[in-house]
């Protein structure tokens, strides 16, 4: 048999890169396939809050339920049975009101389903281009392109974090691929564009603008000073294009979330895994039930405490690892320093949603290189198998287990991988691959 030419051509690495174009193409039509049908209840909001905009219903867009969290707004029944109930739920929209004015001139124009189901192919392509962006940012240069492909797609076809993510058809998955762009390109030496891109994500989701600390840590002025000017920006358009009113009760939701924690399945926050110990352990009583609870300063006098001491170790987490992470080369430094910084946030977050750990998941591949092979191989197994979404979400609903053992063994793993970094950066490393 004769091979054309183009293939014949082909050399290690650009044959490694083929498969992984081949790898990635077929995850994407699977992912999509698998996800069709996906409830999409974390996106309803974004389209609600847009079509009570164009419906000059401003009152609702914040409407919540009573705690906030744990279902749809009664007051949008009435709408979503107008609408033919698109999506089994719809979860009150906690996003600035700039995207909800935004999606007000797209509402009139687009159905809810064609809505949901344009959304979800962007983010599963979002999250098979992350996989590349990850390895442009972070792959070491003794580490084939296709080990990176391999380890992240069974990473996220098997993780509850990208499970839930793409369930829930999650806007963190836009917020992530923006995240990982703007570090892929201050690597690269596109500082404004980095500044901008960040800028965007933390103008969707408060928490990236946590990010900029690693603009900071690198001296990378230009791009801190771009994403500060974007941020500001895209504020002042907010509230000229929606609003004062709106940024009102943007505000006020905001501060109800802060005042509620969710100790549910789903929130993988270290503070949760801490008062779920402390009760099994009998140190403390926290007023759960076998479905999980939604907690308020009011009924547990102690959250603030807890919160405070979680900022307390944030803090002096940040500050180790900038120590420890500061002489590495700045390839590695960089890579290793995102990979540590998307962790500490999601942990130490009083909402550490499982989807908020797509990142570090994507990130998670570089570690194999710094660990010798036969460990490398085992620890990831464990990892892909701990996480896995038929365990933490089967291991619930059909086999009965306890979810407080699963919520607190993924923290475990999740400072495993911390303890993973703070070691490597001890020893020397490959650089990564630009």
């Amino acid at each position: 048999m004769t091979w054309p030419a183009s293939v014949r051509s082909l050399d290690g690495e650009g044959a490694d890169r083929a498969i992984c174009l081949l790898l990635l193409v077929l995850w994407f039509a699977v992912t999509l396939a698998d996800h069709w049908q996906s409830p999409s209840s974390d996106l309803a909001p974004l389209y609600m809050a847009g079509w009570f905009l164009a419906e000059g219903r401003p009152d609702l867009v914040y409407a919540a339920p009573p705690l906030f969290f744990g279902g749809t707004p009664p007051a949008w029944k009435e709408t979503l049975d107008a609408l033919g109930n698109p999506w089994p739920h719809a979860f009150p929209y906690i996003y600035p009101p700039l995207w909800a004015k935004l999606l007000s001139y797209l509402t009139p124009l687009v159905g809810p389903v064609a809505f949901t189901k344009a959304v979800m192919v962007l983010h599963v392509a979002m999250l098979t281009a992350a996989v590349a962006i990850a390895a442009r940012l972070a792959r070491p240069s003794g580490m084939r392109p296709l080990i990176w492909v391999v380890i992240s797609l069974a990473l996220l076809q098997t993780s509850v974090f990208s499970e839930t993510a793409l369930h829930f058809n999650q806007p963190q998955i836009t917020v992530m691929f923006l995240t990982l762009l703007a570090f892929e390109r201050l690597q690269a030496g596109s500082d404004r564009t980095a500044g901008v891109l960040l800028g965007v994500a933390a103008a969707i989701k408060i928490l990236p603008g946590v990010f900029v600390l690693l603009f900071l840590f690198e001296r990378r002025w230009r791009a801190a000073a771009i994403f500060a000017a974007t941020v500001a920006g895209l504020v002042v358009l907010s509230f000229l294009v929606a609003g004062a009113g709106l940024h009102g009760d943007f505000l006020t939701a905001v501060d109800r979330i802060e005042n509620t924690l969710p100790v549910v399945p789903s929130n993988a926050s270290a503070q949760v895994s801490f008062l779920l110990a402390a009760d099994a352990l009998g140190l403390l009583s926290v007023p759960t039930t076998p479905a999980g609870a939604f907690l308020t300063t009011g009924e547990v006098p102690f959250l603030p405490v807890v919160a405070m001491a979680a900022r307390v170790l944030l803090v002096a987490l940040l500050a180790a690892f900038a120590f420890r992470l500061a002489p590495r080369d700045p390839f590695v430094r960089r890579a290793r320093s995102l990979l540590a910084l998307s962790v500490l946030i999601a942990l130490f977050s009083p909402v550490g949603w499982l989807h908020y750990y797509v990142i570090s998941l994507l990130l998670l591949p570089q570690l194999a290189a710094v660990m010798p092979p036969r460990l490398a191989l085992p620890a990831f197994v464990v990892f892909g198998a701990m996480t896995s979404s038929t365990l933490y979400i089967q291991s619930v609903l059909a086999f009965g287990w306890d979810w407080t053992i699963i919520n607190i063994a993924v923290s475990a793993l999740w400072f495993g991988v911390l303890f993973v970094i703070w070691r490597s950066a001890g020893h020397p490393a490959a650089v990564p691959a630009r």
